[in-house]
């Protein structure tokens, strides 16, 4: 198939394209870097550059969209907060916009969501197959602003609201792990907050799994079936790295050092991929013990 990717330069797409291509497919990759060189099986398209890109003559099968500015990275200031919005529903906008220029249609959008669009809690399982009324702070106004823009696409659309993506070169397993590293490793405020959590293995071969899936549509938890609490989550990575994992950090101390951010590791949802488990898709690390021992092993 020929594939349109926003964002394929990202941690997402660097796992994601290389799969692709020892797959077969030519991927095109919407880029807003200089410099990039195609080859047979992969494409570089210049965009956001203030008019859409000539996609003419180009038959393109599914668009698969990851753009967006990194939201663990940074403090969270009024203009990071604006950067993080803008940069979704402006690339998401940008997009729609191209797939209504091609002939014929794409059959798919695949639109990069977030499980922050659930409110947090300590009880509640927030399944796919369900309606919830989504929570009442950033992280959710930004993913319902991002859903809203990506519908627009008058095609099948799947959001896949991702949990926190362990991967070793990225994701949100730098940030868990930086702790340990000064041996102060351990629960974070109260460690019961829950840890939806994700392999990058799995969400690639999630979104592998959606492109060839008819069936599943709309809003899709890209999470392992296993969610741990946070004091589970912190004794696991510290006997994976071979490092005590008994200081808990108040937080208070966390949300002084991160700000606003804090609510990345501080707060939590319980939420389970109902959707992809109905229809069969096979996790690889369904468990975090084994999720874990994979990432940060020498």
């Amino acid at each position: 198939m020929n594939i349109l990717i926003a964002g394929g330069t990202g941690f997402i797409g660097q796992h994601l394209v290389p799969t692709l291509l020892d797959k077969g497919h030519v991927v095109y990759i919407l880029t807003r870097q200089d410099g990039k060189v195609s080859t047979d099986n992969i494409h570089y398209i210049k965009w956001l550059g203030g008019s859409l890109p000539d996609l003419a003559g180009l038959s393109i099968d599914i668009c698969i969209n990851l753009a967006g500015a990194g939201i663990a990275d940074k403090r969270w200031t009024e203009d990071r907060k604006q950067l993080i919005l803008d940069s979704r529903v402006d690339a998401t906008t940008e997009l729609v916009r191209m797939i209504h220029t091609l002939k014929p249609k794409p059959r798919l959008l695949i639109n990069a969501s977030a499980i922050g669009i659930y409110p947090t809690s300590q009880t509640t399982f927030f399944l796919d197959t369900e309606e919830h009324v989504a929570a009442d702070n950033f992280l959710a106004e930004t993913v319902i602003s991002w859903e809203k823009a990506a519908r627009a696409s008058g095609i099948r659309t799947v959001f896949t609201r991702f949990g926190l993506i362990l991967g070793k070169d990225g994701g949100s397993l730098p940030l868990l792990t930086k702790q340990f590293s000064f041996l102060v490793g351990g629960p974070l405020g109260d460690g019961n907050q829950w840890y939806s959590w994700i392999h990058i293995d799995d969400v690639v071969g999630a979104i592998v799994f959606i492109m060839t899936n008819e069936r599943i549509d709309g809003a899709v938890n890209v999470t392992a079936p296993h969610p741990v609490q946070q004091k589970k989550f912190a004794k696991l990575l510290g006997q994976a790295m071979n490092r005590p994992a008994k200081v808990a950090t108040p937080a208070s101390m966390i949300r002084l050092a991160m700000g606003e951010r804090a609510m990345l590791i501080l707060k939590g949802q319980r939420v389970y991929p109902q959707k992809l488990l109905n229809q069969n898709f096979t996790f690889k690390f369904p468990q975090i013990e084994a999720a874990l021992t994979d990432l940060v092993k020498e």
